[in-house]
């Protein structure tokens, strides 16, 4: 995937309807600099991020695929499983460290379906 950042964030003051002038001021660029960025292929984190904020738009995400963002959704979804079997076992060792103080024979555990 060969992106020209430069190029993409033309496009988009043009979508917003935000003039040169303007983005300069937003970025603390002066006009020929915010020009001078068109023409980059590629820019240092600090300015995408800069210019993220200053068009209110994540830039970062034009290099990242549908693929990555699906893979980082199922690792969302299995972060969320293991947090709540994390929870789960802390209730079960509370319960079994309870039942040991009270002298009761701890049951066994629920098995998953």
């Amino acid at each position: 995937m060969v992106i020209h950042i430069g190029e993409e964030i033309k496009k988009l003051l043009k979508a917003k309807n935000i003039d040169v002038t303007e983005f300069a001021k937003k970025i603390n660029y002066t006009r020929g600099n915010a020009y001078k960025i068109f023409k980059k292929k590629s820019i240092d984190t600090d300015l995408l991020i800069k210019v993220s904020e200053a068009l209110g738009q994540n830039l970062f995400l034009l290099y990242v695929s549908e693929k990555d963002i699906a893979q980082h959704k199922n690792k969302k979804t299995t972060n969320e499983e293991l947090t709540q079997t994390v929870e789960q076992l802390k209730k079960m060792v509370k319960e079994l460290d309870s039942k040991l103080h009270k002298g009761e024979k701890p049951s066994k555990p629920k098995k998953k379906k």
